[in-house]
């Protein structure tokens, strides 16, 4: 859920392929599909690190990551975007408004984002692009986002687009970017949802509107493939089943990853637990200013946060460290301070008001409280059955989302399809990141399992089995 990307250059790229299954890279005649066309004659840039010298996703990545925002055309291209999209309207009691036909009732809102193009010598004159849809992971900063090429976690999606030569949509989450004067709906399905299933439009019209694109020839395959990675595999969830819902065709698969799936489960016990020492601190009141700003009383941020919390300081305020302008780094300082703790390794029921999480979180209450049916409300992890191809990672040793939630995600859902008459195993893939042991956090878990879904939807959503085969 934090934006695991600010550390990138810090952590290394070879954690990116130290991770990658094994044994031939694109370009080099790996098994299991067709090879990127990389070493096409006579790509641009001959200094070194330029495209000529690329042998890996992480060449590309590290060339990227040296140009930064100002990336010329021939490394890979990119377009901004801004769409209208819908917002679900909630009543001042905090329920769904419905519209005349029963339905979610929406106010519009413009959303923005932005899109990657790989170079006009790495795809071949009118080139078919499949598009992929790459939702952002938590940020708190409302200009660490894609639009503004913020934060990091956009060279990503720009290499992928550079090395696999795939169109990439970014879209800024709402409440971020060009809708910064909003609260993000940190983890409130039917808005990401929403924000995500109106960017593809814009994402495939954007194939005629840019220039670069229309001037080489480029089209749109026809299929879709949807991806994210903590936030952003929330994200990506929710809106896999919203899109199954409508029977979406162009849906061809998705790779959710190491996201809060199960928020009534495996999150609200990790908030509770009195042994659990939290790293990001920030989600809390994230999470819960977000349910606010949606829900209104029925998620009141004055009686959930402790006093301690709540009493104005020379630093202010819980309220007012989550305002959009400091990371998450800085509330995870000023919570440490308050608890007197070490910001790394929070208490987090220190952070509730006691009597607040009595009547709310804790048993025996909690399975009846009002809390708990917003919870449920916003679970992905059951309750249908996906037909098109999901890829779940995650780390086993994940402490910032914990592994049970993709575990009780895929638990639920492969329920789900057999008694819809389908086959789990056709349609449910997961890889591990990693064996329990291993400690690969959240951040280095991200650095290795993004650039593998970018290459699994490359290489035609392979069986496992295959797919261990590859390197990109």
């Amino acid at each position: 859920m934090r934006s695991p990307f600010r550390a990138l250059c810090g952590l290394g790229l070879a954690l990116v392929l130290a991770w990658a299954p094994g044994a031939a890279a694109p370009g080099r005649g790996g098994q299991g599909g067709p090879a990127p066309p990389l070493l096409c004659p006579g790509p641009p840039g001959p200094e070194a690190g330029g495209p000529a010298g690329w042998t890996s996703y992480q060449d590309c990545l590290a060339t990227i990551q040296a140009w930064g925002a100002a990336l010329p055309d021939w490394i890979v291209h990119s377009w901004p975007l801004s769409y209208p999209a819908r917002k679900p309207v909630y009543d001042a009691a905090g329920h769904p408004v419905l519209d005349p036909q029963g339905g979610q009732a929406t106010v519009p809102v413009t959303l923005t984002g932005r899109m990657f193009f790989p170079p006009a010598w790495r795809v071949a004159l009118g080139g078919s692009l499949p598009l992929v849809v790459y939702s952002h992971a938590t940020e708190l900063r409302k200009d660490a986002v894609p639009s503004a090429f913020g934060g990091n976690e956009w060279m990503l999606g720009a290499a992928a687009a550079a090395w696999f030569g795939l169109a990439v949509a970014m879209p800024d989450l709402p409440g971020m970017g060009g809708d910064g004067a909003s609260f993000h709906p940190f983890c409130h399905a039917r808005s990401l949802a929403y924000a995500v299933v109106d960017s593809i439009p814009a994402s495939r019209a954007a194939f005629a509107a840019d220039p670069f694109p229309a001037a080489h020839g480029y089209s749109w395959d026809g299929r879709l493939f949807l991806m994210g990675y903590s936030e952003g595999g929330y994200t990506t969830l929710a809106t896999v089943r919203e899109l199954e819902a409508r029977g979406d065709p162009t849906l061809a698969g998705s790779a959710c990853m190491a996201g809060p799936f199960d928020l009534s489960g495996a999150m609200r016990a990790t908030f509770i637990d009195p042994a659990v020492r939290y790293p990001r601190s920030y989600y809390l009141p994230y999470f819960v200013l977000g349910y606010h700003a949606v829900y209104g009383p029925r998620l009141d941020p004055l009686e959930v946060f402790a006093p301690v919390l709540l009493a104005p300081g020379a630093d202010g305020d819980i309220l007012a460290w989550c305002d959009g302008s400091q990371g998450g780094e800085a509330v995870d300082g000023a919570v440490g301070r308050r608890l007197d703790q070490p910001p790394e390794a929070v208490n987090l029921r220190r952070m509730f008001n006691p009597p607040w999480l009595a009547r709310e979180l804790d048993d025996p209450a909690y399975a009846a409280s009002p809390v708990h049916a917003l919870l449920a409300e916003n679970d992905l992890c059951g309750g249908w059955a996906p037909t098109r191809p999901i890829l779940f990672r995650h780390s086993p040793d994940d402490v910032n989302i914990p592994y049970a939630n993709t575990l009780t995600t895929l638990d639920q859902l492969g329920q789900a399809i057999r008694a819809a008459g389908g086959d789990p195993d056709a349609i449910l893939l997961s890889l591990p990141i990693g064996a329990p042991g291993d400690h690969i956090s959240h951040t280095e878990g991200a650095l290795i399992a993004i650039p593998s879904a970018f290459a699994w939807f490359y290489y035609g959503m392979p069986r496992l089995d295959t797919f261990r085969k590859l390197r990109w």
